[in-house]
């Protein structure tokens, strides 16, 4: 403290020192604190989701809610204590049904970051026009490639919903369902 403040301040300036040092001591303590809890519950998501305990979509909303605390190292600490990237977990989100029943809904053109079926997965769609009518329904287990090439084919959709199917025979079943109920105009055949 500088011996040329008066007494008083003197005095008071040391209490206000020493009373801002304890508060860093207590903000160091709940920041391991805080850094402590946050590495207890990664743990716990952790071995939930190696164990089969979590679906990936529960992995992804997990990841949500760790990515909404503002902590410095937070993402690090998921790749290090998780075993999966959070990177590829936002990549996993991307590709998770987000419509009614296990589905994918959209919008035509397709957003780079929105939800949409992988190739591999086969799926019976249904795209729409623009006044909300089912005008084409089809199967593919490429969802992006047929887009793109319905788009080449000049059909014209602003609306898409993708149903996922266990494997081509039971996709094959629903198309044909839904062609006979919607009978959209841009098929060439109502049912298969």
């Amino acid at each position: 403290m500088p011996e040329d403040l008066p007494e008083g301040l003197a005095t008071s300036v040391s209490a206000t020192l020493q009373h801002i040092q304890l508060i860093e001591a207590k903000v160091n303590r709940l920041a391991g604190a805080r850094r402590d809890a946050l590495t207890q519950v990664l743990h716990q998501i952790g071995t939930e989701y190696r164990a089969g305990a979590m679906t990936q979509g529960q992995l992804c909303a997990a990841l949500e809610s760790i990515r909404a605390i503002q902590m410095p190292g937070r993402m690090k600490m998921w790749d290090e204590i998780i075993g999966v990237p959070w990177k590829r977990v936002v990549q996993l989100a991307r590709q998770l049904p987000n419509g009614p029943e296990g589905s994918w809904v959209g919008e035509y053109p397709i957003l780079a970051d929105a939800p949409r079926p992988i190739s591999g997965i086969a799926v019976v769609y249904v795209l729409f026009d623009q006044d909300n009518e089912p005008c084409y329904v089809g199967s593919t287990d490429k969802f992006s490639v047929r887009m793109s090439a319905h788009i080449k084919d000049g059909k014209r959709f602003v609306r898409w919903q993708a149903h996922p199917c266990q494997d081509r025979e039971h996709a094959y079943q629903l198309e044909d369902r839904l062609l006979r109920r919607h009978q959209p105009y841009l098929n060439r055949k109502a049912s298969r």
